[in-house]
């Protein structure tokens, strides 16, 4: 598929198996999601992009670009519909609100985030306030207010057409009902954080229609599960491993039963199945569970702080290659080499050879204890054989 560059940009079908995914590499892809997992067209693009998002009929497709244009084209056939170029920076997010999709909301690396009728092909109003670039965007089920996360932590909310913009306290923003949640920041979402993390670690979420379930992709290459709300700091998780690179972004399908993800080095769309066993969700390959929330060991939030705390040294050489308990360092054996094996070698055999001759000599004197003279030869040879054994 996708070649030079990062992917990015993905926006699941509301309706069908399908997705699309739009890339640095200058190309818009339509994919079906059936048991083919074919491309379906590919659309090349004047510039990269790196967000894309269908219309709630699924009938049309929105692309932002990295110029700070964008466009609308048909979901069918890829051709033109309608295009914009009001921003210099990139174009981070696209959305279309809910029900007819009559505003579209543009977010751009412009700190602003552009409110378009649709119906119209105007823009009727600019959200601003952000003290940084947007990075995710999403609409309520009303279509009236929108959400926006920014590079400096915002969470912020306007009001559409126009962009006014809202304070809302938390015990309010609880009650709102969305039509996606795609933001990364915000007290339901703070456990998804890993411990003494920027904001750009964690790049994309996603939460099921039922609102339940999280997924998040990061710059680990992890995509993680969090039962949603997910308040508080080090939340449980369970993560799986298949991209080589950076997650990018994550997407549920419309039926919740597939979950999209898309790395940005290596230019990956990856396909989770979600599956069930009764009401519980049965454990997929390749996952693994965080230990704690928030215990006293100030609680794992990813196993890359856990191994970071690992002690791999002393993890390889837990078992001594000798024995040597109760031995200092200084004072245990070691290697001998092979000039010393040498004379070690020579040495056990003159001893070896000195126990053989005292042995055949007792023997002797059984034979010629009468013969005196026989017996001082003996002496006197084995007197000289002493000798040489010290000298070698």
């Amino acid at each position: 598929g996708h070649m030079e560059g990062e992917v990015w940009g993905l926006a699941a079908h509301p309706l069908l198996p399908v997705c699309a995914t739009v890339s640095d590499d200058k190309t818009l892809r339509i994919w079906e999601l059936s048991s083919q997992h074919r491309m379906l067209a590919v659309r090349k693009l004047k510039k990269g992009g790196r967000c894309c998002a269908f219309s709630p009929d699924g009938k049309a497709l929105a692309v932002g670009l990295n110029d700070g244009s964008f466009l609308v084209v048909n979901a069918d056939t890829v051709e033109d519909m309608v295009s914009f170029h009001h921003r210099k920076e990139m174009i981070s997010d696209i959305k279309f609100s809910r029900e007819t999709g009559k505003y579209l909301a543009v977010a751009s690396h412009d700190n602003f985030v552009d409110i378009y009728n649709v119906l119209t092909s105007k823009r009727v109003g600019i959200c601003k306030g952000a003290s940084s670039y947007i990075t995710h965007i999403d609409w309520d089920s009303r279509g009236k207010l929108l959400q926006v996360n920014s590079g400096a932590k915002e969470q912020l909310f306007f009001e559409a057409p126009r962009g006014k913009r809202h304070v809302i306290r938390i015990a309010e923003l609880e009650k709102i009902e969305w039509d996606t949640w795609t933001c990364v920041l915000g007290p339901t979402c703070e456990g998804i954080w890993p411990m003494h993390s920027d904001v750009t670690v964690v790049n994309a979420a996603t939460l099921t229609k039922d609102g339940t379930l999280l997924a998040t992709g990061d710059d680990f290459g992890f995509v993680k599960l969090f039962s949603y709300p997910v308040k508080g700091q080090h939340a449980k998780f369970k993560k799986y491993v298949g991209h080589s690179a950076q997650v990018t972004n994550v997407r549920w399908l419309h039926n919740d039963s597939v979950l999209l993800t898309v790395g940005g080095a290596d230019t990956a769309l990856m396909i989770w199945t979600r599956e069930f066993l009764g009401i519980q969700e049965s454990k997929l390959v390749d996952s693994e569970e965080s230990d704690t929330d928030a215990e006293e060991d100030g609680g794992y939030d990813s196993d890359v702080a856990r191994e970071k705390a690992i002690d791999y040294t002393t993890k390889i050489y837990a078992v001594s290659i000798r024995e040597m308990e109760g031995t200092k360092p200084h004072q245990q054996l070691k290697e001998v080499s092979v000039e010393e094996r040498y004379v070690t070698q020579r040495h056990s055999i003159s001893k070896h050879g000195l126990h053989s001759f005292e042995s055949l000599f007792n023997q002797l004197k059984l034979i010629f204890r009468n013969k005196t003279g026989i017996l001082k030869f003996i002496r006197v040879f084995k007197m000289l054989f002493i000798c040489y054994s010290m000298l070698v």
